[in-house]
Formats: structure tokens, sequence, C-alpha cells
């Protein structure tokens, strides 16, 4: 195969590269190798990325070589036309070479890219009347609990409202904004409080709303786990008994060995006798935490 249209002191393509190319380039019915933007090997579905992901990769790959509308209906299809034959064939494989195995054994057996791309579709976006009843009334009952993070939970829904899509159920955005407020009206009524009034909710601000408020109570929950975990560490310090210095027992007084007379006033921080509270480990204790939180305020996010 000619270099001829390639980048000047470009390397040649690999082996498969150029297999793919040559290709295409006798589906368009000969000439010189045109420039491609894209991977030489397609993409493969995963069930993390799912089928919107996938389609559009899938698209944007047969585009460059010229064969998505083998699988859109938009080339005509006759089995007699060798360039039709042969960008078939190349769609086919690229659909096979995608799907996961539990799949491609589906749909190795049909004779068309199309063929194979819509039992594909229909599997995995469950177009049954039935699985969209399932589905719609699955997501008007979901409700979002404080155990939850917000950002998984709308990435949820919105999940289902994509499937839905898929369905030809497709759901606005006015409708998508009242549905996430049904669903927090328990957790965030201030915020739902806030939205009842005026114009119609904007699907983005509720979003946003919510996001910000998770954040704020996220910031706010570990502050208060510091704080706790402090006093509770003050607390226990607090009721350790003092060991006095055996050194001090006896102390020399007028030159004689007599014994002092022990402290009888009591700590104002723990409330025992024996010490006072320039001495006690947990008045030592608390002024330590209270300078570390100082320390951490101004660097916390609220």
């Amino acid at each position: 195969m000619s270099s001829q249209g390639q980048p000047q002191g470009q390397p040649q393509g690999a082996g498969q590269q150029q297999q793919q190319q040559q290709v295409v380039n006798g589906a368009a019915g000969g000439g010189t190798a045109q420039r491609r933007v894209c991977s030489s090997k397609p993409s493969k579905y995963t069930e993390d990325g799912g089928f919107d992901l996938y389609h559009a990769q899938i698209e944007g790959y047969l585009t460059q070589y010229e064969c998505w509308d083998v699988i859109d209906g938009n080339a005509a299809a006759d089995p007699n036309e060798p360039e039709w034959l042969r960008r078939n064939q190349f769609a086919r494989y690229v659909l096979l070479l995608g799907m996961c195995p539990k799949d491609s054994k589906k749909v190795c057996k049909m004779a068309t890219a199309r063929e194979m791309w819509r039992s594909f579709e229909q599997n995995k976006t469950k177009r049954a009347y039935a699985s969209e009843i399932r589905l719609r009334s699955k997501m008007y009952s979901t409700k979002f609990t404080t155990v939850e993070d917000m950002e998984k939970y709308l990435e949820k829904l919105e999940d289902m409202r994509r499937q839905l899509a898929n369905m030809n159920a497709a759901i606005t955005d006015e409708e998508m904004a009242r549905i996430i407020l049904q669903s927090v009206v328990d957790s965030h009524r201030n915020v739902v409080r806030l939205f009842s009034r005026g114009a119609p909710p904007d699907l983005a601000t509720v979003v946003n709303t919510l996001l910000g408020e998770a954040e704020t109570d996220r910031a706010c929950a570990m502050r208060v786990t510091d704080v706790s975990e402090d006093t509770q560490a003050t607390k226990v310090m607090s009721q350790c008994p003092i060991k006095h210095n055996p050194k001090n027992k006896f102390k020399k007084y007028n030159g004689k060995g007599k014994k002092i007379r022990q402290e009888s006033r009591k700590c104002f921080f723990c409330k025992k006798k024996g010490h006072l509270r320039a001495d006690c480990y947990g008045w030592k204790a608390l002024k330590r935490m209270r300078a570390r939180i100082l320390a951490n305020i101004p660097s916390r996010r609220i």
C-alpha cells in the first residue's frame, strides 16, 4: 500500500491498520489512503460505560471508515454489490470485535451488520413496554436517604433517564427537576421549600443546589467528628491519676527532713484534690486540643 497522502516523516502504519484502510479504500472504489483521526482498533463495550457510550464510540469509528451507513440503514442493502458486501463485512467484524463474548455469540450468525446492531441495541436498551413502565415506576419511587452519597444518587437517576430515552420515553428537564425534588422532600425540606415558589425550577439549578448542600454537610460532619474525638481524649486524660514525684515527698525545711503537707486544694478543672489546674493533665490536653483546632480552621473548606 502506497504511503501517498501521509504527512512527511510519518512512519508506515501497523499491519492491522493497513488492512483496515485497504478494506475501506476498496469499499470506496480505490484511491489514496486518507488520514484517520481515530484509533486503529475499535472500541469495546463495557458494562460501566453502557450502551450510550459504546454507541457514540462505534459510530465515530465506523464513520471514519465510511461504513456507518451500513448499520443505520442509509446504504441500500444489495448482496449482489461487491462494494456493499465489503463494507458490511467490515462493519460486522468491528461489531463482533467490540461486543462482549456473551453478546457476540447471539449475533454472530446474522448476515448483515444492521441486523446485528439492532439485536444488540434491543438487548441492551430493553425496549419492551413493560420494562419502560417498570423503570419509570422505579424512578418515581426512588427516595434519597441521608446515608447515601448525593452525587452517586443523582447519577443513578440520570442513568434511569438515559434508559428511558433509549426506550423512546424521554423525560424533559422540567419533569426531571420535579422528580429530584420529590425524592429529597424528606431529607432536604429547605431546598424543596426554596423551589416551591415562583417559576418552575431549573434542572441545573436544582442539581447544583443539592450538590452544594451535600458538600457543606460533609464539611460540617468532618469538623464535628474531629472535635468529638479530641473531647473524648481530653475526658479520658482528665480521669488519669496524677503521679507525684517521689523526690518531693520529703523536703528539707530549716535543715531538717520533715514531711511536707499534702496539697488539700482541688483542681479547678477536674475537681480532684492533690493538684492545681496548672499541673492537671486534662487541662493541658484541652489547651493542646484548642490550639490544634484553631490552627486547622482556616485551612478547612466550609
